[in-house]
């Protein structure tokens, strides 16, 4: 009896600590983390992501169905209230769990929030939920966007963005990603680390598009990777991989990874070509600590420094380099299967400001590559303006750039550069751009 009562406390425990995490997004401070600050075991780890993640995907229609069934909205310091009635509205209608269990459940875990008061209000709401479920079909009620689990904004964009790929793109931005991985050619063929995963009970498929990527059938921890430890291989997305390959940099030439982090690209240029000089560059300290990281692991060598990109005269030495790979900050549009939480958080105003940014990025590292190198630019996005358009405007504004064909059998030719979409259990979404620098204007 007392260890079925620290089962059930742990579970209580569990939801207690994702409602605080969605809390913070919820309220507009700050973006989901999947870190957790408290220790939880492999299961316990798994059904907090599960209700995290899967909450955070269905926000919209969940929300929507839960304002008609409230009195009136929950004051900013109640979000983590707010939180723990999705993940219960969550767990009714996409979890196997008993309907009794989940309100339960859900009911004692504001004990966990410190906050007793707020079980008779969770309980009247998800009972009045079921009630209703049971009656009619609620989603019908609800705006097309919130059915899809979009805002309004996002949704009417992509339909206009995307006339042919738009319900590929939601259906994409709604499912949890594959895991991909990145194998190091210098260590293993991938035909023989797909062995490896053989045999350590991992089972894999080789990716059409991108000959260093496999990709997982089911998600593993990096610690169950054979030589994982010893980089042979990293986990990065099939889409971020191909912006390593556009690089084309050879052995002994000077490269720059501009908003390296966490690391994943860095790394592949380095596993890519003989004796390369790298600099991988990231505005966040914090964040460059993930690149050093990554680069350890592999063991491989880069001068890191934590600078702003644009500000040239902080980080620069004078010397030009050969290829330059710009990842630039975007709306991340194209990635919001791994971060669910973009749809809450991000605003169709952002996309101006970070088209601003990528132009400010752009210009000012083109003085840093030297006549004749190349520059790679890619995003993580599907919005024109922070792809194509933002080449078009730098072609016209720069006499001494040229945009150079990609000749590739995956993504979508745009007027500038190739456009990789969002498929479902694949790829998440990329725009890549290769731009040449003239010696002679």
């Amino acid at each position: 009896m007392l260890l079925r009562w620290q089962i059930i406390k742990k579970t209580l425990h569990v939801r207690a600590l994702a409602a605080r995490a969605l809390a913070k997004v919820i309220s507009q401070n700050g973006s989901f983390s999947s870190a957790i600050t408290h220790p939880l075991g492999d299961k316990d780890r798994s059904f907090y992501r599960e209700l995290c993640f899967g909450t955070l995907r269905h926000f919209f229609q969940l929300n929507g169905l839960l304002q008609p069934l409230l009195k009136k909205p929950f004051n900013k310091k109640d979000a983590d209230i707010h939180a723990l009635l999705l993940i219960g509205l969550y767990q009714l209608q996409y979890l196997r769990t008993p309907d009794h269990a989940a309100i339960s459940a859900t009911v004692e875990a504001a004990n966990g929030l410190k906050k007793p008061w707020a079980k008779g209000l969770l309980n009247a709401v998800l009972r009045n939920f079921l009630r209703q479920k049971a009656s009619s079909d609620q989603t019908k009620a609800l705006t097309e966007a919130a059915q899809a689990d979009h805002p309004d904004w996002l949704y009417n964009k992509l339909k206009t963005d995307w006339p042919s790929a738009w319900p590929d793109i939601i259906d994409y931005n709604n499912t949890a990603p594959a895991m991909a991985l990145r194998v190091n050619l210098k260590r293993f063929s991938r035909e023989d680390y797909q062995g490896q995963l053989a045999l350590a009970g991992i089972d894999s498929e080789a990716d059409a598009l991108c000959q260093t990527a496999l990709r997982l059938l089911s998600a593993v921890n990096v610690s169950a990777l054979p030589a994982f430890a010893e980089g042979a291989v990293s986990v990065q997305d099939i889409g971020a991989q191909l912006a390593s390959s556009l690089l084309n940099a050879e052995a002994n030439m000077h490269v720059l990874d501009a908003c390296a982090a966490p690391g994943g690209k860095a790394v592949n240029i380095l596993e890519s070509a003989e004796k390369v000089s790298l600099t991988a560059l990231d505005s966040s300290s914090e964040r460059l600590l993930s690149v050093e990281d990554n680069l350890q692991r592999c063991g491989y060598h880069a001068r890191c420094i934590a600078a702003d990109a644009g500000v040239v005269n902080t980080w620069w030495d004078g010397k030009f380099f050969d290829r330059i790979l710009l990842d630039a900050p975007c709306s991340g549009t194209g990635i919001i299967s791994h971060h669910p939480d973009i749809k809450i958080l991000r605003r169709e105003a952002d996309i101006a400001s970070f088209a601003e940014q990528q132009k400010r990025l752009l210009s000012a590292l083109w003085d840093t590559l030297k006549p004749g190198g190349e520059l790679v630019y890619c995003t993580c996005s599907v919005m024109p303006e922070e792809n194509h358009q933002i080449i078009e405007w730098f072609l016209q504004a720069t006499p001494t750039a040229c945009a150079l064909k990609i000749d590739a059998i995956w993504g979508e030719e745009q007027p500038y550069g190739r456009q990789l979409l969002p498929n479902k259990g694949k790829y998440g979404g990329f725009f890549y751009a290769r731009l040449s620098k003239l010696a002679v204007v």
